[in-house]
């Protein structure tokens, strides 16, 4: 006889694919910040190069990450 083994702590397979979903685009939130940062890193400017404009840009594709992260951490619950 074949039994299906329960989720761990009596959850549903509903509740843990909802859970997989959730995480699952955290994942991809987080993947998607560390590209952009990568990115930001190819070509860094020596100190003598960057500008205030460079500074103010750079913190505020911070700040839009962090605020990125902050949304799908809110979408999931």
């Amino acid at each position: 006889m074949s039994r299906q083994a329960e989720p761990p702590g009596g959850a549903t397979s509903a509740a843990l694919a909802q859970r997989v979903g959730r995480l699952e685009d955290q994942v991809g939130a987080l993947i998607e910040a560390v590209e952009v940062l990568a990115r930001g890193f190819e070509d860094v400017p020596t100190a003598a190069e960057r500008s205030e404009a460079d500074e103010e840009r750079a913190a505020r594709q911070a700040h839009d990450l962090l605020l990125l992260v902050k949304a799908a951490r809110q979408e999931g619950g």
